[in-house]
């Protein structure tokens, strides 16, 4: 490995998260446990179903999911010309960003973009620990510290 690549946050993420879906599953589990102890009548179970599935449902289809990331060259600043490969309802498509903040916790990482291309729009990402090697992992880590102090 050379040092120049060594610099440069290139990370594939995978488009999948045990992790994610622990959290959904709690959610799911707090909700039902909720509804039980709140001993509802029959219609109103149906309608806290039917409401729990909509929202879940619109989480994990409605937002981009991202499947690469790419830091730009040395040559230029760490917050601009981010490029990010994401899945959309319309297939993958390349997005050209500016890095905003980004947030690390134990287990999951909060990027926040405002993409460029093809259209002008905030994003947030989320990325859980799973979803990247453990070199990757370490890469963002350490991007999350650089800009822990304040936005980048």
């Amino acid at each position: 490995m050379t040092l120049a690549t060594s610099l440069r946050i290139d990370t594939a993420i995978g488009p999948t998260s045990y992790l994610r879906l622990l959290l959904y599953s709690g959610s799911t589990c707090v909700m039902v446990l909720l509804a039980w102890i709140a001993s509802l009548v029959l219609w109103q179970y149906v309608l806290v179903f039917i409401v729990a599935t909509a929202v879940t449902v619109y989480l994990m289809l409605s937002r981009p999911i991202p499947l690469h990331l790419s830091q730009p060259p040395l040559s230029h600043r760490i917050d601009k010309h981010w490029q990010l490969l994401v899945r959309t309802g319309r297939g993958d498509e390349l997005w050209q960003a500016e890095l905003k903040a980004v947030h690390g916790y134990r287990w999951m990482m909060s990027i926040e973009f405002a993409i460029i291309e093809p259209y002008r729009r905030s994003l947030s990402v989320i990325i859980f620990r799973d979803q990247v090697s453990a070199n990757q992992w370490r890469e963002l880590c350490i991007l999350a510290n650089v800009g822990s102090d304040k936005s980048i």
